[in-house]
């Protein structure tokens, strides 16, 4: 029985420690970007702006029409890093 307690202990503290991680990152998670098209082009956008962060020269139609679908649609991203990769992989310019 003492043994079980103890587990049960850990286990708490263990959520609990967790549950702090998670908020400690709250802030950065909520920051939320947008990539989707902008009068034919790629733009970058902050989830709650209507108006461009950032405009990029590449045309939406030199892209993959999957892609194409997806930037119709946006693609959302959570940090700057994901922003950075994505247009790295687009091959935007």
């Amino acid at each position: 029985m003492r043994k079980l307690g103890r587990t049960a202990v850990i286990f708490s503290a263990l959520l609990f420690t967790t549950h702090i991680i998670s908020l400690s990152g709250a802030a950065e998670d909520a920051v939320c970007f947008v990539l989707r098209e902008y009068n034919g082009k790629i733009a970058l956008f902050s989830e709650s702006v209507d108006e461009p962060l950032a405009v990029y020269d590449t045309p939406i139609n030199a892209l993959y029409p999957g892609d194409i679908e997806l930037l119709r649609e946006g693609i959302r991203l959570k940090n700057r890093a994901e922003v950075t990769r994505l247009i790295e992989d687009l091959g935007v310019e």
